[in-house]
């Protein structure tokens, strides 16, 4: 069909959510201080340790415990948090130096020094660390060959310990990082990337403490000390996760409930009961049939927040596994799918998703062509491919979601269809996440995708930027890897003109849905409900989609 209104209309509709669903005041009302704020998610967060957060909701607890060093402001630019003012930057764009804070207590009673910082962004090229979003801060000088340089003691663990931390060989620290003195810490880069400062205010960029996460090590995941608002009082697996105010940090006079009490282990169905019963003060993500339901209810419907097309959600294809190696079975993968049909089965709750950036992000191309739904096509694609009658595969998908179910099960009836037999692996999310991060793992799986700035390059640089691929903890799942996209990749990162700029990351997107490491889906919306009483909370187009910590209860 004709798609060039339909996307005019919803990219009209989404600036209208970006603009006018942060949650606005009237003047009367004034912040207020107490009262239990009543959470509940599916099942535990796999962490707390920001460096390892990956889920919406591991996000939205997250921003309680942590802060950053910068915050992203409704106008497009930076608020200071962690430092005491922007930071200042070389004329070449290279080096920022940021000025911290003067009597900022960790929850644990440590001043944060420039050392916390310098420790915190090492750790993303430690390979002991197990993060998933080390691609973030890769432009950082001299990352990479200090990450080289620990992977090769890992492989020789009787090598003769000497330097920082143990180290023998060198680099035995990233040399873009540098404490100045006990309050200033230097990042240089190894070329300008405009979207650094954006990673800065995500929370992958929220301060540790070093000796605190050096102590637990792994443990450090289940007992996080961080300078935010916050600080975890107990965690029962399974059942409760208790915040209470963190009486160090220095935003504790601010306005705001005094515990944060989580819920674990709650389904969906179960916690839209529960909001209704006025149990809850917010819930994200909503069923099908809880959704229309409430949609239809003068009094609930306003309690729906909703932000059109922000996340992504697509079936992974593991381009390093046949029969995925090779471009036309993949072709065919996503002329298989009934895009279409899709939405409507997932209630039209979402639009057709043409490649992979999120409609939220600057910078989406509203032009790409897409994959028509056209059976005969795929399997003539396969037969040209040398699977004339079709093969047998695996699918990977969270048995916890049930979104990702019901694409799982749509998607394995089309692709029956056109011959290939598609056997449903359901597992934990967090089994998905560690296996699809492994290399020749997992052949394809549910994914769905929320980026945590508006900058196109979180999503093009980590997620399908083949330079970033590791054996473990790899972002891009499908271990997609093009050389063209690769430079495109780098043209982009180097390049300070935002119109180039622009440019170098269509070309990317371009090339991307022609070599189709993914099968596109659709941009599904994502919904929340928050009780009138639950106020200054703020709604984004980006990771996590809500954020909590500046909120407060007035009944």
């Amino acid at each position: 069909m004709n798609t060039s209104n339909h996307w005019n209309d919803r990219l009209a509709a989404l600036l209208f959510v970006l603009l006018f669903t942060t949650a606005c005041l009237p003047a009367a009302e004034s912040p207020k201080r107490g009262g239990t704020l009543r959470l509940a998610v599916e099942s535990d967060p796999h962490s707390l340790d920001a460096a390892q957060v990956f889920s919406n909701e591991e996000a939205l607890l997250g921003f309680f415990l942590f802060n950053t060093l910068l915050e992203a402001n409704d106008e497009g630019g930076f608020t200071p948090v962690l430092a005491e003012a922007l930071p200042i930057t070389s004329p070449d764009r290279l080096t920022h130096t940021f000025h911290l804070r003067h009597g900022v207590f960790f929850s644990n009673g440590h001043e944060l020094e420039a050392e916390d910082v310098v420790y915190t962004f090492e750790r993303y090229f430690d390979p002991t660390s197990a993060t998933a979003t080390s691609s973030y801060f890769y432009s950082i000088e001299g990352g990479l060959a200090f990450l080289e340089a620990r992977k090769k003691e890992a492989a020789a663990p009787d090598g003769e310990a000497r330097g920082k931390r143990g180290r023998w060989i060198e680099p035995l620290t990233v040399s873009g990082l540098r404490a100045l003195d006990r309050y200033t810490v230097q990042i240089r880069l190894s070329q300008p990337d405009l979207s650094f400062l954006k990673v800065l205010t995500s929370l992958p960029g929220a301060i540790v403490p070093r000796e605190e996460t050096e102590k637990l090590g792994r443990q450090f995941s289940n007992h996080p000390v961080g300078t935010g608002r916050f600080m975890l009082k107990e965690w029962t697996r399974g059942a409760r996760i208790r915040m209470v105010r963190n009486p160090k940090s220095f935003q504790g006079n601010r306005p705001g409930p005094e515990e944060v009490d989580v819920l674990v282990n709650v389904d969906r169905s179960t916690q839209a009961m529960m909001f209704e019963r006025g149990e809850l003060d917010f819930q994200y993500f909503l069923q099908d049939p809880d959704y229309l339901r409430m949609k239809r209810d003068p009094k609930l419907q306003p309690l729906i927040h909703v932000i059109t097309g922000s996340s992504p959600t697509f079936i992974f294809l593991n381009c390093e596994l046949p029969p995925f190696t090779n471009r036309l079975v993949r072709l065919a993968m996503n002329h298989a799918v009934d895009k279409d049909a899709l939405v409507k089965v997932m209630a039209n709750r979402g639009v057709v998703q043409h490649g992979p950036l999120p409609l939220s992000v600057r910078g989406f191309n509203n032009n790409l062509p897409g994959y028509a739904y056209d059976p005969a096509k795929a399997r003539a694609l396969l037969a040209e491919a040398g699977f004339p009658n079709g093969f047998e595969t695996v699918l990977w998908a969270n048995r916890d979601a049930p979104n990702w179910m019901k694409i799982a099960l749509f998607v394995q009836e089309n692709l029956r269809e056109v011959g290939v037999t598609v056997v449903l692996k359901e597992i934990s999310f967090p089994t998905l996440l560690e296996s699809s991060g492994r290399r020749k793992t997992v052949p394809m799986g549910v994914w769905d995708w929320v980026s945590a700035y508006d900058d196109p390059k979180d999503t093009l640089d980590s997620m399908l930027n083949g330079d970033n691929i590791t054996d473990e903890g790899c972002m891009n799942a499908s271990f997609y890897a093009n050389p063209r996209v690769q430079q495109l990749c780098k043209d982009a990162v180097a390049e300070t003109d935002v119109t180039r700029r622009s440019e170098f990351y269509r070309q990317i997107e371009s090339q991307i849905v022609e070599d189709a490491p993914w099968i596109f889906l659709i941009q599904l919306n994502v919904e929340m409900l928050c009780q009138p009483w639950l106020k200054g909370f703020k709604l984004s187009g980006f990771w996590p989609p809500a954020r909590l910590d500046n909120c407060w209860i007035e009944r």
